[in-house]
């Protein structure tokens, strides 16, 4: 009678058991695979790309290979015109603060091509909060300007050959002025 007992109280342990693992398995299974996947709208490319549609100064501009695109920071070096001082000493004297009162982050998004090209400009616009905020207009569109017509963008060199990058570029504004370029 009393092995029974134990059997009975193994048995009811070891149910609870593979119930609880079933349960964590399953709801580890939802959470990755389900919950965080859009339902009507499901993702459709990388959260770097850029649509052509949609993207600034693409006109005549072309990629080298659309399907294989990489990012800027798969090299060690930069690819800024004359290296990171050199492309921060070009905006600097290059750019004129016309009393803006704007403060946040101008990022400036777009494809360097494996010719040393760019294109497919995006404008993301936040501020020091990172909430979305427009900046005054001018001074969004100087600081386009400056960055898409700097020249000698650099392509990537990646598994022996010039590849297509997406790259970025952030000002941080701070009352009109540029306190910071990133990366």
């Amino acid at each position: 009678m009393r092995t029974k007992k134990v059997f009975k109280i193994l048995g009811i342990i070891l149910g609870v058991i593979i119930i609880a693992i079933a349960c964590f398995v399953g709801y580890g299974y939802y959470m990755f695979s389900k919950s965080l996947m859009p339902e009507n709208e499901p993702f459709e490319h990388a959260s770097h790309y850029i649509d052509p549609d949609e993207a600034l100064l693409n006109e005549g501009f072309n990629v080298c290979n659309e399907s294989y695109i990489a990012q800027y920071y798969n090299t060690p070096e930069l690819p800024y015109p004359n290296g990171k001082n050199g492309f921060r000493n070009y905006i600097n004297l290059a750019y004129v603060n016309n009393n803006y009162t704007d403060s946040g982050y101008l990022n400036i998004r777009f494809i360097i091509n494996c010719e040393g090209d760019v294109g497919r400009f995006v404008i993301h616009e936040n501020n020091l909060d990172l909430e979305p905020n427009l900046f005054n207009e001018d001074l969004k569109n100087q600081l386009f300007k400056l960055t898409s017509e700097a020249k000698g963008w650099k392509p990537i060199f990646l598994h022996d050959e010039d590849r297509d990058s997406y790259m970025y570029v952030s000002y941080r504004i701070e009352h009109g002025e540029i306190t910071e370029i990133i990366p």
